[in-house]
C-alpha cells in the first residue's frame, strides 16, 4: 500500500539525540549543526503521489512530543486543474482534527500538535480524474530557551532542535517555491506551444488563401484573354 511505503520513507527524521549536557561553546554548536544539516539534506525529499478521481490517500507521520511542529506544503503537478483541487485533513491518534484546509492546488502549512504519537495526513482529490501531487512535511520541536530545564533537555540539544525546526521551515519554503515554479513553467510552456501551433496554422491558411486567390485571378485573366481572341477571330 502507498501509505506504508511513504511511512517507511519518512521514518528517518534526522540524527539521534545523545546526552550532551556538559558541552558548551559556540564552535561545537555550529560544528554539530553543520553535521545535522548535512545528514538531513540527504534523507528528506518531497514525495510525488498520484491520487485517483474523487479518491483519498492517507499517510502517517509520528510526533515525538506534545507541541511538536509540522511544517510542509503540497503542490499539484498537473496543469490547468483550477484551484479547488485538493482537501487536506490531519488527525491525531485520538481521531481529533488537528489541521484542515480545503479547495487548493498549492498550500503551505505549519501547525503544532496537541499530543505525541502518529498523525494521519489525508488528501482528497475533488476532481473526477487522477492527479499528481507533490507534498513535503517535516516535524520538529522549538524550545523556549527561558523555559526549558535540565530535566527536559540539555542546552545543546535544545539549540539543535530549534535549529533543525528552522531548517525544516526554510527547506519546506524552498521546495514549495520550486514545485510551484515548475507547475507555472509547465503551464507557460503549454500555452507557448499552443500559440506557436495556432500561429503556424494561421500562416498556412493565409498562404493557402493567397495561393488560391493568385490561381483564381490567373484563371480569370486567361479566360478573358481566350474570350477576346475568340471574338476577334469571329470578326
Amino acid at each position: 500500500m502507498a501509505s506504508s511505503v511513504i511511512q517507511s520513507t519518512r521514518s528517518t527524521r534526522g540524527p539521534g539525540r545523545g546526552t550532551l549536557g556538559g558541552v558548551r561553546g559556540a564552535p561545537i554548536l555550529f560544528t554539530v549543526f553543520a553535521i545535522v544539516l548535512g545528514s538531513l539534506a540527504g534523507t528528506a525529499d518531497a514525495l510525488k503521489v498520484t491520487i485517483g478521481g474523487h479518491d483519498k490517500e492517507c499517510f502517517n507521520l509520528h510526533a515525538d512530543r506534545e507541541g511538536d511542529t509540522f511544517v510542509g506544503s503540497f503542490n499539484v503537478v498537473d496543469e490547468n486543474v483550477g484551484h479547488d483541487v485538493f482537501d487536506m485533513m490531519v488527525k491525531d491518534e485520538d481521531r481529533a482534527v488537528v489541521y484542515s484546509f480545503k479547495h487548493s492546488s498549492d498550500h503551505k502549512f505549519e501547525f503544532n500538535t496537541n499530543r505525541d504519537g502518529p498523525h494521519e495526513f489525508c488528501f482528497t482529490n475533488n476532481k473526477g480524474h487522477p492527479l499528481k501531487l507533490y507534498w513535503d512535511v517535516n516535524v520538529g520541536h522549538h524550545w523556549a530557551h527561558d523555559a526549558a530545564t535540565d530535566e527536559h533537555v540539555s542546552e545543546l540539544q535544545m539549540s539543535l532542535d530549534s535549529l533543525r525546526e528552522m531548517y525544516y521551515k526554510l527547506r519546506s519554503e524552498v521546495l514549495y517555491q520550486k514545485h510551484r515554479e515548475a507547475a507555472h513553467r509547465k503551464t507557460a510552456d503549454t500555452i507557448t506551444g499552443r500559440v506557436m501551433g495556432f500561429s503556424l496554422l494561421n500562416t498556412a491558411v493565409l498562404i493557402g488563401v493567397a495561393g488560391f486567390q493568385a490561381y483564381y485571378v490567373k484563371q480569370l485573366f486567361e479566360s478573358k484573354r481566350r474570350g477576346s481572341m475568340a471574338t476577334m477571330r469571329s470578326v
